[in-house]
């Protein structure tokens, strides 16, 4: 019993004499985050952000290679917080070594999404530097496996008439439609947008907007590249012209419907944006658009035919963040 108590009272003289009382501090890794146009987003439609670091080893660099580092919000004024409100640090749990983080990336996990590998719905990502006795990670939607093309947005242009060629005759109701074209057969694109790759986790979207009510949006279709149909057709009359680029025809009654007045004139009542959209998105947030917004214009009904451009916001909307990972 001598013996074992022996035993016991050594111990604890060791680990007392290697504590903060004896002036050896024991490592202990931390973090911090700083985010730039990160914009707040409803925990229950779009969801939450979260911070992984990749692990270097051998293998792949697969989604298992991440390791969470904590889900967060960002409020009004840009404060990151925690799930419950609290100012955010990263979680340090999973990284015993912060020189083997690779890279770190931002993801959005839609409400109900629990898995413990990153989500498809990547917004940030950045590779590793060393500075000082720091590694830092600057992200932004450059990075691969995020959105390549997101440089090439804030020089692109945007163009539309309004036409409805599903009536037979472009003209016959032109203020019922709108189509990024430049032309009045509806040949040439009116986007000069940079194609979206299949492994990209984003698409474009356009809307039409009521200017008196906010709340009817309408949804004018996603597509991927300026010279293609977006995949919202629903409200064309069939048999009528197609034109194999981004736009609507709103000239069935009761269309779109769930309770959106029907379009019976765009003439100066109505805005038109093309948004970069999560492709992943789920449920209700399929019907509100992203905070990523491109373009953006009153529309305003012209004779047929005349050309409208819209404004690109995108260079003072990109979010970018930085994290630093220190071994104290």
């Amino acid at each position: 019993m001598i013996k074992y108590s022996l035993i016991l009272l050594f111990a604890l003289m060791f680990f007392y004499s290697c504590g903060s009382d004896s002036g050896v501090n024991v490592p202990q890794n931390s973090g911090s985050i700083t985010v730039n146009n990160l914009k707040t987003i409803d925990k229950n439609i779009e969801g939450t952000y979260e911070l992984w670091g990749s692990v270097e080893s051998a293998s792949d660099h697969g989604e298992n290679a991440y390791r969470s580092m904590g889900r967060f919000t960002v409020n009004s004024s840009g404060t990151v917080l925690d799930t419950s409100g609290a100012p955010f640090s990263p979680y340090m749990g999973k990284i015993t070594n912060i020189n083997y983080v690779s890279d770190i990336i931002v993801t959005i996990q839609p409400p109900g999404y629990n898995d413990t590998i990153p989500s498809n719905i990547k917004i940030l990502g950045g590779p590793k530097n060393v500075s000082g006795g720091a590694v830092v990670f600057d992200l932004t939607m450059n990075y691969r496996d995020i959105l390549p093309a997101s440089s090439q947005f804030s020089t692109s242009e945007a163009r539309f008439i309004l036409a409805s060629p599903s009536a037979g005759t472009a003209s016959a109701e032109y203020q019922k439609g709108l189509w990024f074209t430049t032309d009045t057969n509806g040949t040439i694109a009116g986007l000069t947008l940079p194609a979206l790759p299949d492994t990209a986790e984003w698409t474009y979207q356009a809307w039409v907007i009521n200017n008196s009510n906010s709340a009817y949006i309408y949804n004018m279709g996603r597509f991927t590249a300026s010279n293609q149909a977006d995949n919202n057709q629903q409200c064309r009359l069939n048999g009528g012209l197609e034109w194999n680029y981004p736009g609507h025809d709103w000239l069935q009654p009761n269309c779109p419907g769930g309770g959106l007045p029907d379009i019976l004139s765009l003439n100066n009542g109505y805005s038109v944006i093309i948004t970069l959209e999560p492709k992943f998105e789920q449920g209700s947030a399929l019907n509100i658009p992203f905070y990523l917004k491109i373009f953006e214009s009153a529309i305003n009904v012209q004779p047929f035919g005349i050309l409208q451009h819209m404004f690109n916001h995108f260079s003072s909307l990109v979010p970018t963040a930085q994290v630093r990972l220190t071994a104290n």
